[in-house]
């Protein structure tokens, strides 16, 4: 049986896979000649590192159409070639170190997967340049030096500029003016309120005791008039009442007065809202009593 030296069997092997091809399948009967040669060709693509075009006709010859000395040496040489075939596990993650798996891989410039999905991918064994290709990421290339019988090897890229798109979160609604921001009415205006209710009191409590004190007047008159006094400790009990609530009265009146006033003041200088929540004014009330009667006095800033 002739053989056909190493540099002939591969290039008679296809022409002989491509006649077959021609005639409509590869399945079809091969004669023991054809079968020989596949064989032969197989071995030779197998010393030059070609697996996977070896592993091709090893399937070809394999099958019962060959003599079945010539198919058992190719089915033992293809589980030889299975077990010796390299295998790689590729992972690609993005910056954020997620998985990523739409990866278009070239292999030394031949298509070799449209992605990356965790399964181990048969390599030739030797040196292959991969290129790894996805949208919104620069290119990136690794050179590796595939060995045989080596089973995968887990291989890791990062695409360092490709980041997953950033959702964007509408701003929370600003919260409803409350009825103080939506008004005119500020911080100078509610105060102006206090005060002149304050005033407002002042001038009733005035009233009130001074009503007390002239009843207390003219109970220690009647009591204790020009002529003699019926009930003397009485009438002067009545007189000091009469004298303490007037004063109560005088300070009533003069407190109210000036705390209305001031409230009414603070009414009609308050400034817009806007202003007043800028300036952040603030207002104290300072009492004063003194030998003669009795007042309040206003400080701070608006």
């Amino acid at each position: 049986m002739r053989r056909l030296p190493p540099n002939q069997a591969p290039v008679r092997a296809l022409v002989v896979l491509a006649a077959l091809a021609t005639a409509g399948s590869v399945s079809a009967d091969l004669t023991k000649g054809q079968c020989v040669e596949i064989d032969t060709a197989a071995q030779t693509e197998r010393r030059a590192g070609h697996f996977h075009a070896a592993r091709d006709q090893l399937q070809l010859c394999a099958k019962p159409a060959c003599p079945k000395l010539v198919r058992d040496d190719c089915t033992q040489r293809l589980n030889e070639l299975d077990a010796l075939t390299p295998t790689l596990v590729f992972a690609a993650k993005d910056a954020s170190g997620d998985d990523v798996v739409a990866v278009l891989v070239t292999m030394d410039g031949a298509m070799f997967a449209t992605e990356l999905s965790g399964t181990a991918l048969s390599v030739d064994p030797g040196p292959h340049t991969f290129r790894f290709e996805v949208d919104g990421a620069a290119p990136i290339e690794k050179k590796l030096v595939l060995r045989e019988g080596e089973k995968g090897r887990q291989e890791r890229v990062t695409f360092a500029d490709l980041h997953v798109p950033v959702k964007h979160v509408a701003a929370p609604a600003a919260e409803p003016a409350s009825a103080s921001s939506k008004s005119s009415w500020g911080a100078q205006k509610t105060s102006a309120v206090v005060v002149g209710g304050a005033g407002v009191a002042g001038v009733v409590l005035g009233a009130i005791m001074g009503s007390m004190s002239f009843s207390a007047w003219s109970s220690s008159k009647s009591e204790c008039g020009t002529s003699a006094c019926t009930d003397r400790s009485k009438a002067l009990s009545d007189h000091d009442s009469a004298v303490t609530d007037a004063t109560v009265s005088d300070i009533g009146f003069i407190a109210g007065g000036v705390l209305l006033a001031g409230g009414i003041v603070l009414f009609v200088t308050a400034p817009s809202s806007s202003s007043s929540s800028s300036t952040g004014a603030t207002l104290h009330l300072v009492p004063s009593v003194g030998r003669g009667g009795g007042g309040m006095s206003f400080e701070g800033r608006f």
